[in-house]
């Protein structure tokens, strides 16, 4: 089906230039939509005026975070990947993960955390998108169980 495209562009771009940005409209009113979108939030009872600028301001972050690992995780994924894995979103990314837990033992010096294992398509996302797994950052951040 033909298109067509009116633009103020300068001639030099490119018809297909101007035509793939054209398409990448639909994208940006997706993140303004969720902008705009209300949040499912459970009642919360704040103070101050401050206090509510400062839980936007982390629903701002949390959301610019939400809106970035789909974008991270496309730029990632290769031109012959399936249309589901390029389609990818941060919904979906996250669902993977909705398994995912840590267990947290007592011992007679004090709590020790444990990752679980990771199924085959946890540790495919972490590592199209080049983060640590939840075990290596443990081991980075925790003192190493005791021995015995």
């Amino acid at each position: 089906m033909p298109n067509a495209l009116v633009t103020t562009a300068p001639r030099s771009r490119s018809a297909d230039e101007l035509f793939r940005q054209f398409k990448q409209q639909n994208y940006l009113e997706l993140l303004h939509h969720q902008w705009k979108t209300p949040l499912a939030v459970r009642p919360v009872f704040l103070k101050s005026p401050k206090r509510v600028e400062a839980l936007l301001g982390l629903l701002q972050l949390a959301l610019t975070a939400y809106q970035l690992l789909e974008r991270l995780y496309r730029q990632q994924v290769v031109a012959d990947a399936p249309v589901t894995e390029q389609r990818m979103t941060s919904e979906s990314l996250l669902r993977q993960f909705r398994v995912y837990g840590l267990i947290v033992r007592r011992s007679p010096v004090g709590r020790v955390v444990y990752a679980t294992r990771l199924t085959s398509r946890q540790r495919h996302i972490l590592q199209h998108l080049h983060f640590s797994t939840p075990a290596q950052i443990l081991a980075q951040r925790l003192r190493p169980p005791p021995s015995g």
